[in-house]
């Protein structure tokens, strides 16, 4: 059997890290655009800061590669294994953090938006638990017994069962924090069709459960595999899917300014482009033209809902259609004025 998984895991890599890049660019640029009075939080720093981890696991792992990972045990230039030895725990720890940074960005955006006590302690208790969960293992492995093996080393099944465990609970939690979007979006002043993509989007989670759930299941026979250096590389590229669609779904619910913006412009230029009302016989002429006026709604809640990045407060939209029509025969048009008949009134 021959082949390499390196040149899909490099592709995959470089994919992955462009598109998690846009889509928190895209998160930036439309809380720049909203104006809220808290446009950027600790969830934003935390978001920040969990990509550039995981660009250093990206650099290591591609960097690896060129060592034999992603190529057959059997393949392997046995002179480089020490060295793909040495940096693949490396690699490893940036690309846990990665993880557990990026789904703990995700709760601190939560528990902005939570207002009953219980929700605030169980968001809590999840970011806690993760991220003791996940840095364990990023530390554990560096004590993982080798052959012959050294004092005070740790055995290597039980790192694996730790491995599993920890990518296992990441998971499950992924799957639990889907629920809490219902929660808390419902009872906001939003249209309704808006509440369900909003809730929609941040449930996107569950995305980055399911594959973190396959992902932990592949795990033991990886590790325990005399293949490893191909299985690895598997293992990691459904990692970067997982911290892709966690980018991907901490960041969709911010885009409602941008996508409301869209709209707005759309419903604009449709307005003034076919209303135009012609035929009104030999006495004159009209135009119907359109404009949208948006502002916001004092919120009688509390200074905190200042801070969502949903836009939660409340919006008063204001569609004005304006009608001028002419009453001038066709000698009054000839001289190029609007004479007694002309009005113009506004509809909202």
């Amino acid at each position: 059997m021959t082949g390499a998984d390196g040149p899909a895991m490099i592709i995959t890599m470089v994919v992955c890290t462009v598109a998690s890049f846009l889509f928190m660019s895209l998160r930036f640029y439309c809380k720049i655009i909203a104006g809220t009075k808290a446009a950027f939080g600790m969830d934003d720093a935390v978001l920040v800061f969990s990509w550039a981890l995981y660009l250093v696991f990206v650099i290591i792992s591609i960097k690896a590669t060129e060592w034999g990972l992603g190529k057959h045990f059997a393949e392997l230039d046995q002179t480089l294994l020490p060295k793909l030895l040495y940096y693949l725990p490396i690699g490893q720890f940036f690309a846990v953090w990665c993880v557990a940074v990026s789904k703990s960005s995700f709760i601190l955006t939560l528990i902005r938006l939570v207002a009953k006590q219980w929700q605030k302690v169980a968001l809590w208790f999840m970011l806690i638990t993760i991220n003791l969960s996940m840095g364990s293992i990023s530390i554990v492995q560096f004590f993982q017994c080798s052959i012959p093996p050294t004092p005070g080393c740790v055995d290597g099944n039980k790192v694996i069962g730790l491995g599993v465990y920890a990518a296992g609970y990441s998971a499950v939690m992924d799957l639990v924090l889907t629920a809490f979007p219902s929660l808390v979006i419902w009872n906001l002043q939003m249209q309704k069709r808006e509440k369900i993509g909003v809730i929609a989007s941040m449930s996107l989670g569950v995305v980055a459960g399911a594959v973190g759930i396959y992902k932990s299941s592949t795990i033991p026979a990886v590790s325990r595999s005399a293949d490893f250096t191909y299985g690895t590389a598997m293992v990691l590229i459904w990692l970067v899917a997982e911290f892709t669609a966690t980018i991907i779904a901490c960041s969709i619910p911010f885009y409602r300014p941008l996508v409301r913006r869209f709209s707005s412009s759309a419903k604009r230029s449709g307005g003034s482009s076919s209303y135009g009302m012609s035929g009104m016989g030999k006495s004159g002429h009209s135009k119907l033209s359109s404009r949208t006026d948006v502002k916001a709604m004092p919120d009688d809640q509390g200074s905190d809902k200042d801070s969502l990045p949903l836009n939660a407060r409340g919006v008063q939209r204001t569609d004005v259609f304006t009608l001028e029509y002419d009453t001038r025969d066709s000698n009054e048009g000839s001289q190029g004025h609007r004479g007694p008949g002309h009005a113009r009134r506004e509809m909202c």
